[in-house]
């Protein structure tokens, strides 16, 4: 009964790893330490799922553009070679032209990342990262509103609700 609980409460000690929690992994491995994977997971909100709005189906991260700081204290010119992510998907669902949400969501793999090269920006927006280098991001896929509401739901399942389970996730990752 134990094992039944244990697997309920800490979904990645099920016989198969989740794979959505893959990215979450990535970001314990990329910590120095517990505290510092409690402090990018708490107040950074790296929860390793990443997610960036587009109108284009088959979005790709091009070196060539970046992101446009259209906000009222920002010039609008573009950040070429960069990339503006969220880990809060429902954050930046209506942001777009006429304020009417994007109708893709991409899905993006920072596991090869440094950890130092996104970070939090504190715009007032909400949850939303500033990737310095996406040279080592990917897009693994890119997926129609809905879906990518869907997923992000059963994402936010599985992840770890109390320091007790962060830490049981991290130990498990890093293997201590």
């Amino acid at each position: 009964m134990w094992l039944e609980n244990e697997e309920m409460n800490y979904p990645w000690r099920r016989s198969r790893f989740p794979s959505l929690l893959k990215g979450l992994a990535a970001e314990a491995r990329k910590a120095g330490s517990f505290q510092e994977f409690e402090r990018d997971y708490t107040l950074q909100i790296k929860h390793g799922l990443y997610w960036h709005w587009t109108e284009d189906p088959h979005f790709q991260i091009n070196p060539e553009k970046g992101p446009r700081d259209m906000s009222s204290i920002g010039g609008g010119g573009m950040d070429k070679g960069k990339l503006m992510i969220t880990s809060h998907l429902s954050y930046w669902s209506d942001y777009g032209p006429g304020g009417k949400g994007r109708p893709f969501a991409a899905l993006i793999d920072m596991s090869n990342v440094p950890r130092n090269h996104y970070y939090q920006v504190n715009r007032g927006f909400g949850n939303e990262f500033f990737v310095s280098d996406p040279s080592k991001a990917s897009v693994l896929k890119v997926v129609p509103r809905q879906r990518a509401f869907r997923i992000d739901k059963e994402y936010d399942k599985l992840l770890p609700q109390s320091e007790e389970a962060l830490l049981d996730f991290y130990n498990f990752v890093v293997g201590q």
